[in-house]
């Protein structure tokens, strides 16, 4: 009796075990990450009695959750092309949005417009309001000059404090997927379930996977590891090794800027990991500061340098227009009791290449004085308009690429190169974005609940419940009849 009382206890209990499991199923069937688990039987092992072979009921081997490591890491390596892809758009958007020359007067409409005042100028050499316009044009040029670098600086400070912010995140998320390792090692090891906390590991690398690639294997061990591809390992089993971002100085930026942000390990702040991200937020955060930005602030002070240069080799070659005295020679001095006569730059030369659209500004002589534009090629040459006409033609001159483009071309092929950038981006992202949903939509056929199939299960386990609740009673009933029998 004693032995079908077990049998009947061990199906209830099995029956018992799998409708709360199913329960626990239903009730997360709308949990992101979560993943359906099943209870695992299997039989008791049998005794030999009386020379017979005998069952002895079931027992429950293991709560298993239903999942494919496959398409989790398909599933980690989707989230990482399209965070990288939507980040680049993202970053190369605000990019472009500084050279829109639709909306605003963007800094070829500034140059064309610096240049027709020199034409105006040309026409009526000793207008003064036409020299006033000349030099409030060229400002403007000044500023704009300033204000595409200006804001290119400032979107380099901006992705250095996104990058702050991701390696913040990336460190509570290394932090989190140890502190679940070491809780899903105790409770496997005292028999416990850990279906949950393991989709709670996996909800925490597929967060990780938004900032870069990452690659996870269990060891030799039987420890969880977490990689950055390029980096290393972040977590080994109970363990984590934490990133910061810091600022350094400019010869040691890899973007050339005083204050860039690099990353390191923390145990190890002499060797930077900044270039060595694959993939994700962060790849993209700093691709684009190290490649896209600088280039553009390569080529805006290449171009601000060769337009200050050009304008300043022609301007030197005239006289300014008020009257110069020659000495009892008739030669003209370089300069009188007012200043110099000749040789004045426009604008102030720069020191190099780099750094000459930050640094472009007026030259002293021409903010203090009109009369120091030059239009003529000879002192006290009223309507002589040569410079004026010479420095009007230069928008017109091959001067850049090795005298194969125009000031106008390079900045437009400039802008052209940022949109096609910025347009691939975005046709990748709503791409990966595709992918991702398709994958996820595999993961959800594997590994979401089906309420349909459920309920099925929850009916089908309450009657084993109940057939095994009904062996108990015959059981008892047999019992007492024997007991009965010897009273």
């Amino acid at each position: 009796m004693a032995d079908i009382l077990n049998i009947g206890k061990s199906g209830l209990m099995a029956s018992k075990k799998s409708l709360e499991t199913t329960g626990h199923n239903i009730a997360n069937s709308n949990t992101e990450g979560y993943s359906r688990q099943r209870v695992m039987q299997t039989t008791n092992p049998p005794i030999v009695k009386y020379g017979n072979i005998e069952g002895t009921g079931t027992r429950i081997r293991s709560v298993e959750r239903v999942h494919d490591e496959n398409i989790e890491r398909r599933l980690n390596k989707t989230i990482t092309d399209n965070s990288n892809y939507k980040e680049t758009a993202e970053q190369l958007g605000q990019v472009e949005n500084i050279y829109n020359e639709i909306d605003n007067d963007g800094l070829n409409k500034v140059l064309n417009k610096f240049y027709n005042s020199f034409r105006e100028l040309a026409n009526q050499p000793e207008n003064e309001t036409i020299r006033s316009i000349v030099r409030d044009q060229a400002s403007l040029v000044v500023k704009d000059f300033k204000r595409i670098n200006g804001t290119l600086e400032q979107l380099s400070i901006g992705i250095d404090n996104r990058i702050k912010a991701q390696i913040v995140d990336v460190n509570q998320l290394t932090r989190s997927i140890a502190d679940l390792n070491k809780k899903i090692a105790y409770l496997e090891a005292v028999g416990d379930q850990t279906g949950d906390l393991r989709d709670e590991r996996d909800a925490r690398v597929r967060d990780l996977s938004e900032n870069f690639k990452v690659s996870t294997y269990v060891d030799g061990k039987g420890n969880y590891n977490v990689s950055a591809v390029g980096i290393g390992t972040l977590v080994s089993g109970g363990h984590h090794q934490e990133m910061v971002a810091s600022p350094v100085a400019k010869s040691e930026s890899s973007n050339r800027m005083a204050g860039s942000v690099e990353i390191y390990f923390k145990d190890k702040p002499g060797r930077p990991i900044t270039e060595k991200f694959v993939g994700g937020k962060i790849s993209a955060l700093i691709t684009v500061r190290n490649d896209s930005i600088n280039k553009l602030r390569q080529n805006t002070d290449t171009i601000a340098h060769e337009f200050i240069q050009t304008v300043n080799a022609v301007h030197r070659r005239g006289y300014v227009s008020r009257p110069v005295e020659a000495d009892t020679e008739g030669i003209y001095p370089i300069a009188d009791s007012k200043g110099p006569v000749t040789g004045i730059n426009f604008f102030r030369e720069p020191a190099s290449v780099e750094g000459a659209a930050a640094n472009i500004m007026l030259s002293d002589e021409v903010r203090a004085d009109l009369s120091n534009i030059a239009t003529a090629l000879k002192p006290n040459s009223a309507g002589d308009n040569r410079v004026a006409v010479a420095i009007s033609k230069l928008q017109h001159e091959r001067v850049m690429a090795g005298g194969t483009a125009t000031l106008e071309e390079s900045y437009l092929q400039t802008i052209g190169n940022i949109g096609l950038e910025t347009n691939k981006a975005r046709i990748d992202a709503e791409q990966s974005q595709g992918i991702l949903a398709q994958i996820k939509g595999v993961k959800e056929r594997i590994s979401g609940v089906s309420i349909d199939e459920e309920t099925a299960n929850m009916v089908r386990y309450q009657h084993a419940y109940e057939a095994s609740a009904k062996v108990m009673s015959a059981a008892d009933e047999m019992f007492n009849t024997v007991l009965n029998i010897k009273r």
